[in-house]
């Protein structure tokens, strides 16, 4: 029979032992928690005309995200950090789909939403925002085959129907 390693040592000395060890790792998560929090997004910073090559454009307003579109449906939309980076929380799940022609459609799927990043201008973090001052009015929409990048157009030529 093997001999513990602790056995001759007292209940007390374990105790403040393992104290030192847990007090701190427990002390630095909470101190993460509350001092790592990303800073929350304000929603007007995504308001705009988004365009995509071969998509239908978007028009995200304060209430919701309008595709431009004959049968112009809406959806609703949060802004929201994630864990990593910032991102549009918008429901219910729509599929950016490729049509055989060649451009996207926007198709109902199951799920309960989709999450899309926002993200920096090009070459700044690659994809990833850490403070939602480096926002380049970029959305990522994830489709079949890959993703597709909106741009914020300034004039909203576009999103008028």
């Amino acid at each position: 029979m093997a001999a513990s390693l602790f056995q001759d040592v007292p209940l007390k000395a374990k105790v403040v032992g393992w104290g030192i060890i847990f007090i701190p790792l427990v002390v630095l998560l909470l101190l993460a928690a509350i001092f790592l929090r990303p800073e929350p997004i304000n929603q007007r910073l995504v308001w705009g005309c988004y365009v995509a090559a071969n998509a239908p454009p978007l028009d995200i307003r304060e209430d919701a995200i309008y595709i431009i579109e004959p049968a112009r449906r809406k959806f609703s939309y949060i802004a929201e950090p994630s864990k990593t980076s910032y991102q549009l929380n918008v429901r219910p799940a729509l599929l950016l789909k490729r049509m055989p022609t060649g451009h996207y459609q926007f198709l109902s799927t199951r799920g309960i939403g989709f999450f899309w990043p926002l993200l920096p201008a090009p070459g700044k973090n690659r994809d990833r925002m850490r403070h939602p001052e480096e926002y380049a009015g970029r959305i990522q929409i994830a489709a079949d085959g890959g993703g597709v990048v909106y741009s914020r157009k300034s004039d909203a030529d576009a999103c008028r129907q």
